[in-house]
């Protein structure tokens, strides 16, 4: 199946990604710290971006490996692992839609909403598939998928964020946003600037595309795929029943 080359996390978005604390990471990294800790076995982490989840569980000791379709995501995990351990990463590039390989797993995870990046539905079956088919019997799938009710408002208007370099200079990001109900289809354009001395010293724009599942649209997906154990629960709270306007949704299956 072919598929589309990459259009975003580039080197300056990459950089921006970095330098970005997601609000809720700590409490993210505990839950599925908790779930690797308990799996008796390896761990996949697809699309694992620069390693906020599979460099601190590489130090906690866990069989892990990963890979990512953004060779820079991929370049800032080495380098930031090659100063915590004289051992290579263990992640290379590939996208989810053609992974392949003779190894299962007794763990796949996907955090923060990233499966919404496939925005065409066959190609996300297709690699719904592809983890299935890699998962030991009784292995389990983790992912997080945003909603509808996700859609941050208002759109359509101008924001700006920015963040300081060691070296004092400035990596800003201007983006717009807008939603397609008909497609469920969120977009961001996104415009990112390296700031030195006040001047422009490089920029970067990038379309950033996700689509969005209405609350019960994956459990589908995940049955035609093979998959039959399937619970699913408000992020990150297992005693938190999903409700219509859930925005973000985790789902715990096995095989």
């Amino acid at each position: 199946m072919a598929t589309k080359s990459l259009a975003t996390y580039a080197r300056l978005c990459t950089e921006f990604y970095d330098l970005e604390q997601h609000p809720r990471h700590a409490e993210a990294l505990k839950f599925y710290m908790k779930h690797a800790l308990q799996t008796d076995g390896p761990i996949l982490e697809p699309m694992c971006g620069t390693g906020r989840f599979l460099i601190p569980m590489l130090q906690a000791g866990i069989d892990i490996e990963g890979f990512d379709a953004s060779v820079y995501m991929l370049d800032g995990l080495r380098k930031k692992y090659a100063l915590l351990s004289d051992k290579a990463a263990p992640v290379w590039q590939q996208f989810v839609q053609e992974f392949s390989t003779t190894k299962q797993y007794h763990l796949i995870f996907i955090p923060y909403g990233s499966w919404g990046l496939l925005t065409d539905l066959e190609q996300a079956k297709h690699g719904l598939q592809r983890l299935y088919d890699h998962l030991v019997p009784g292995g389990r799938l983790l992912v997080e998928i945003e909603t509808v009710s996700s859609v941050p408002q208002p759109c359509g208007i101008w924001r700006r964020a920015s963040h300081t370099r060691q070296d004092g200079s400035i990596l800003a990001l201007s983006f717009i946003t807008s939603y397609q109900a008909d497609l469920q289809l969120f977009q961001s354009y996104s415009r990112y600037e390296a700031i030195v001395n006040n001047k422009i010293e490089a920029q970067e724009q990038e379309l950033f595309e996700q689509y969005l599942y209405r609350v019960d649209e994956f459990d589908t997906m995940l049955r035609d795929v093979g998959f039959t154990h399937i619970k699913k629960y408000h992020a990150f709270d297992e005693s938190q029943e999903v409700t219509s306007d859930t925005p973000m949704i985790v789902y715990e299956c096995i095989k």
